[in-house]
């Protein structure tokens, strides 16, 4: 299991030159929403995690194929994550806990990023997550051109073979709730998930109707725009964290959702 952003050939891009791939375990802040002491509640190392998956495999797959389609590469550019100390998401927002964005990256790679932070045990009521525009200077290496001054890139195959791609400008800061008003971050569960469920992402999208340039669909603010804003409605609902008992990145066989995106 990769420990922490590093370079890599399908590695995603960290801001200040650094690399990582996109699949990622969210477990921890630096600190922690709950103080403690080095003898009452000493600190310990936690891990954050992301992935892009499918909740519906049959329909709509990650690297393999679906009935609908196959999503090959989903490129996001993400920025620092925030942890909402419990209490925080009713009340200004003093006890934030932040996690270093984790840049540019491929999370359909199928491989396992996990950044390891220091904290002390805490309850959290929410987690957000903000999605930025890739600048020119991170388009780089095994980075696509096309995300130049985009935050989400799509890439696959539809069950006729058709190619296609998406291009999204949105920047939103996604926040993830706590599914039972709030989750906690400790010694023994340590190791959380952010997954990003490509089969809700694409839902609702009019394949059929979709113009097509030279046998392929482009999706963006200038092609299929209807389509580009329906995927675009689906990106919160489309983001969840879970806990990650085993730490391998990815979906546990029993899931325990921890907080959705609205």
């Amino acid at each position: 299991m990769t420990r922490g952003p590093r370079l890599g050939m399908l590695g995603p891009v960290i801001r200040l030159g650094q690399r990582a791939l996109l699949t990622v375990t969210l477990s921890a802040l630096a600190g922690g929403c709950v103080g403690g002491t080095e003898t009452g509640n000493p600190p310990f190392q936690a891990e954050l995690s992301y992935t892009a998956y499918s909740s519906a495999p049959l329909l709509i797959g990650v690297r393999e194929q679906g009935s609908r389609a196959v999503v090959e590469s989903a490129w996001l550019d993400l920025g620092a994550v925030a942890l909402l100390g419990a209490g925080s998401c009713t009340q200004p927002e003093s006890s934030t806990l932040s996690v270093p964005a984790l840049g540019i990256g491929d999370h359909a790679a199928g491989q396992h990023n996990a950044t390891r932070f220091e904290l002390t045990a805490g309850e959290y009521c929410a987690l957000e997550l903000p999605f930025l525009l890739a600048s020119p200077s991170a388009i780089q290496n095994d980075v696509p051109a096309d995300l130049d001054r985009h935050s989400i890139m799509l890439a696959g195959e539809l069950a006729d073979g058709t190619r296609f791609t998406l291009l999204s400008a949105a920047t939103p800061r996604v926040r993830l709730r706590a599914d039972a008003g709030s989750f906690d971050i400790n010694r023994n569960q340590a190791q959380t998930l952010i997954a990003f469920d490509v089969a809700q992402w694409l839902t609702g999208l009019d394949w059929a109707g979709a113009t097509r340039a030279e046998g392929a669909i482009h999706i963006s603010a200038d092609d299929n725009p209807a389509l580009l804003a329906q995927f675009e409605s689906n990106l919160a609902r489309g983001i969840a964290l879970y806990r990650d008992a085993d730490g391998d990145g990815k979906i546990d066989d029993v899931p325990l959702r921890l907080a959705h995106g609205e």
